[in-house]
């Protein structure tokens, strides 16, 4: 049987997918709840379907449409191990603009030990690495801690540099990008100010600065981990 695809679920990770699949040339088929169609009619003939819901809408997904059991289920939770389906987590923070051929051929894929992306997905030679069912929640706390906290941390500082003191988003940004090339370059020594030198008495005028702003306790638990450390 020709291997046919289908994707559940019209959210950015579908968007991403769609987009893989576009530039590999590769046909596909899309349900979603706005489509007005039951997914069967929609998903029935395709050979692999991604299932690309929220993680707590797949088993009950899975349990309402009896005709995937045929089918070689793929989702993309990086939490969750669900009977039936395969893990396959895309390990970078997927953004609104789609990638290049080039950028999504280099993304890498989380997958439990044993499974093949060959045999998954055959059209794909994307890097692989191993996360054990066991492991896989803590891994998701990292990944997410590692790609969404410095985001919050940066929107905070941004808006209140622009609004306070006129700082245009562009300079906030390359200032941000300083770090984050400081990271790149030395992982281990790239912190900067009075966390790094451990400056308690600026950190604390610092934290008295923030007032009742709830930052002011992520600063001060911040700084307190890195001393401790």
């Amino acid at each position: 049987m020709k291997r046919s695809y289908g994707i559940a679920g019209n959210g950015r990770a579908s968007t991403h997918l769609q987009a893989y699949f576009r530039l590999l040339k590769i046909p596909y088929k899309v349900w979603s709840r706005c489509g007005g169609l039951a997914p069967a009619e929609v998903l029935g003939g395709c050979s692999t379907v991604f299932l690309l819901l929220k993680d707590e809408a797949l088993a009950p997904f899975i349990a309402a449409n009896p005709f995937l059991k045929k089918k070689t289920l793929i989702h993309f939770s990086g939490a969750l191990s669900v009977k039936g389906a395969y893990a396959m987590h895309p390990f970078m923070p997927l953004a609104a603009r789609p990638l290049t051929l080039a950028q999504y051929r280099a993304l890498p894929f989380a997958l439990e030990p044993g499974v093949s992306l060959k045999r998954l997905v055959p059209e794909f030679s994307n890097p692989v690495f191993r996360v054990k069912k066991a492991e896989k929640a803590h891994y998701h706390a990292l990944c997410v801690l590692g790609a969404n906290l410095p985001v919050l941390l940066w929107q905070k500082a941004m808006a209140g540099l622009g609004r306070k003191f006129g700082v245009p988003p562009a300079l906030a940004q390359r200032y941000f990008q300083a770090s984050l090339d400081n990271f790149r370059a030395d992982p281990q020594r790239a912190l900067s100010g009075p966390i790094s030198r451990r400056d308690t008495a600026t950190i604390s005028a610092d934290v008295r600065a923030l007032g009742a702003d709830p930052y002011a306790e992520v600063y001060s638990l911040f700084a307190r981990i890195h001393e401790n450390n």
